[in-house]
């Protein structure tokens, strides 16, 4: 039972969050907010539900959940889902993308590893990282606004997936998106946990696999969309934001709600995978401002790389230096 849980819990993870985004965007346009807004706020939001659904739900009694969700979560992003999509087609990276949101992600990430370091993220902590999203969504508007919508892959963002016209039915979406999305982090959790004692492993290493895995999945299928509707320029920073989200609303709302403690586990390994990610990609996207194949199958390797400690660490596999 423990997989059909997971199983579960991931398909209710990608309605929730499809019928979040779908209602969202309707229900925005129905208020006549700004594409710009849509793109930074509603789609961000609406990818990254499931990762908050699940932080918020484990925070309290499986805080390493919580964490290894996030981390995991941004590490797929970058290493995985952004390695397959460069491999299939070479991904713009103009220099607003790398500076302002790749610069801001790179800065949140190494704030995380600093704060990895007191063993502990606070609810001062939380609220200080809301701030720094309010900022980012400042900084985001003064650079876009009045840009041609065209050439704003933040507005392009907002139009690459469709919202309902009616405002009832919008209504009735995110309701109904909300919902799924609480019941299928439950299964993903429980189901999680099942799948971690079979194998004995530790919370942590759950949260960074079977969960995180998981979760991105509404990552994966806005960049499949994508490249199906050649959008392909909205690729990069659309990951790019979802990380961002990721890390200043998603872990700043559930420290606001529920301080975390940051095990060893983390400290000592992942989250400085998950910022070596943030920085290597800096370089990669400045080459040709773009995200080539070759960029991409690098990528890749890394996360096979990552892969392998994972596995490692769970006893699946004996690495030469630990002989």
């Amino acid at each position: 039972m423990a997989y059909e849980f997971v199983g579960v819990g991931v398909l209710l993870l990608l309605l929730g969050s499809e019928a979040l985004l779908h209602g969202g965007i309707g229900l925005s346009k129905s208020l006549g907010l700004s594409p710009l807004l849509i793109g930074l706020v509603v789609v961000s939001a609406a990818t990254s539900a499931p990762e908050l659904s699940v932080a918020l739900q484990s925070a309290r009694t499986m805080p390493d959940i919580a964490l290894g969700c996030i981390i995991g979560s941004n590490i797929v992003n970058l290493l995985l889902i952004l390695g397959l999509g460069a491999l299939m087609r070479p991904l713009p990276s103009p220099p607003k993308i790398v500076f302002r949101d790749g610069g801001t992600m790179l800065i949140a990430s190494l704030a995380l590893v600093a704060i990895g370091w007191s063993g502990a993220i606070t609810r001062e902590i939380g609220l200080v990282f809301l701030v720094g999203f309010a900022a980012y969504l400042a900084l985001s508007f003064v650079t876009e606004w009045r840009r041609p919508s065209q050439l704003s892959a933040t507005e392009t963002r907002a139009h690459c997936r469709n919202g309902v016209r009616a405002p009832g039915l919008s209504v009735f979406l995110i309701l109904a998106g909300v919902a799924a999305l609480f019941f299928g982090a439950r299964c993903l959790i429980d189901g999680g946990m099942a799948v971690g004692a079979i194998y004995h492993l530790p919370q942590a290493l759950v949260g960074l696999s079977v969960v995180a895995l998981a979760t991105s999945i509404p990552e994966l299928v806005i960049t499949i969309v994508a490249f199906a509707r050649r959008h392909t320029d909205i690729a990069v920073g659309h990951l790019i934001a979802s990380n961002i989200f990721n890390l200043l609303v998603v872990l700043g709302l559930t420290a606001l709600i529920q301080p975390l403690p940051v095990s060893p586990t983390f400290a000592h390994a992942d989250l400085y995978v998950m910022a070596g990610a943030a920085a290597l990609l800096m370089p990669l996207m400045i080459l040709s401002w773009r995200v080539s194949r070759l960029n991409g199958a690098f990528l890749l390797l890394c996360y096979a790389a990552y892969v392998l400690f994972l596995a490692s660490r769970m006893g699946f596999l004996v690495l030469p230096h630990s002989l």
